[in-house]
């Protein structure tokens, strides 16, 4: 069952580890700083393999799940009023502790995005109307389908004429509409001619063309160059990049959202995937090389970002949530009854990823895409 494809999949283990470190480091490095008691800083997750060392009361461990890693601080669980401790602190410094690990996500995509740029992204540096037509759809029982035109077929020439570019390609089928042309296409390593009669403008159908293809620039690996950017632009370009990003994945979400509360309000396409779904999805793009990988990992990174600061118990936002109230009613909220939401909301998380985790399972052995509509 299990062959390269499988084991590529394990390439999520170090993608999401290392995000998930990162996280946690946000928040161990933003507690030191806003004088939270951290009593642990574990990497990956336990049950704990050794104790590295202790300094500054902070004990310093390997642990057996190689998973990312953890912050645990005093008055998570208990010792609430204890010195030190989370809920003791003013709630402006809980936010900023909360808010630190996205924040390091968002840093992280930043960086990635920025170390593409300056690798070189590669780009198309020539002329779109200098470049050759491809073929990417034929429609069913149109003049080109019934010709043999196929996807992927590039085309040299119409009539007997040379044709460059999207414009002259529609120029040379609309000039001939109604009647027997030629259509020379270089299909793989050869060049293969077909006739069709392109149609008639009352002939053609609602949203179709003359031939009944879809048609793009067709670029070709000598058209296309490595740009590299240097260190301050790719910086920028990095900040734009993830701010890009943030309002796409929002937006997203809140089309997704809609969706599920609105019946009249379609949901987008696409599904909702666990870790399994993300590992085949990494494994997938990990065969395509490098940059790819890097792009999904920024992906994957804000993403995380986005997630935690959804005001749901349990995750940052929720803790910032509950911080914000006590700063708006100058009110303490008894930290046992936080503690005791945060635990329901952690299992009601645990039971959807189990859920989903399930889902992605059946989906891989019934040879389904990771994602629903993927």
């Amino acid at each position: 069952m299990f062959g390269n494809f499988q084991l590529t999949s394990l390439a999520v283990i170090p993608v999401l580890g290392f995000l998930i470190f990162i996280h946690e480091l946000g928040h161990f490095l933003a507690a030191k700083w806003m004088g939270v008691r951290v009593h642990e800083f574990g990497f990956g997750y336990p049950p704990r393999m050794f104790k590295l060392f202790e300094h500054d009361g902070v004990e310093y461990t390997i642990n057996w799940l190689p998973f990312g890693g953890f912050v645990r601080m005093a008055g998570e669980s208990d010792d609430f009023d204890a010195e030190g401790s989370l809920p003791s602190v003013a709630p402006w410094r809980r936010i900023i502790v909360m808010a630190a690990g996205p924040f390091m996500n968002l840093l992280t995509a930043v960086v990635i995005f920025a170390i593409l740029m300056m690798a070189g992204i590669p780009q198309f540096v020539g002329d779109q109307a200098a470049l050759p037509v491809q073929i990417v759809g034929v429609d069913p029982e149109s003049p080109a389908a019934q010709a043999g035109l196929q996807a992927n077929d590039v085309i040299l020439s119409i009539a007997g004429q040379e044709v460059i570019g999207l414009n002259e390609v529609s120029a040379a089928l609309q000039a001939n509409a109604g009647q027997m042309v030629d259509v020379v296409v270089r299909r793989g390593d050869e060049d293969v001619t077909v006739s069709l009669r392109p149609r008639l403008p009352e002939e053609i159908p609602a949203g179709r063309g003359a031939a009944g293809i879809q048609i793009t620039a067709y670029v070709s690996d000598a058209d296309i160059e490595l740009v590299k950017y240097g260190p301050i632009e790719a910086l920028i370009g990095g900040v734009k990049q993830t701010w890009s990003m943030i309002v796409l994945m929002i937006g997203g979400l809140v089309t997704l959202l809609r969706g599920l509360l609105l019946p009249d309000v379609p949901s987008p396409e696409g599904g909702v995937g666990g870790l399994v779904a993300i590992g085949r999805i990494t494994a997938e793009i990990a065969q395509q090389g490098w940059r790819d990988l890097f792009n999904l990992t920024a992906f994957l990174s804000i993403n995380l970002a986005i997630l935690n600061m959804l005001p749901i118990p349990a995750l940052d936002g929720g803790r910032i949530m509950f911080a914000l109230i006590e700063m708006i009613s100058k009110r303490r909220i008894p930290p046992e009854k936080e503690a005791l939401v945060h635990f329901a909301g952690f299992a009601v998380l645990i039971a959807l990823m189990a859920i989903v985790t399930f889902v992605d399972i059946s989906n891989w052995v019934a040879g389904k895409p990771a994602l629903p509509g993927g």
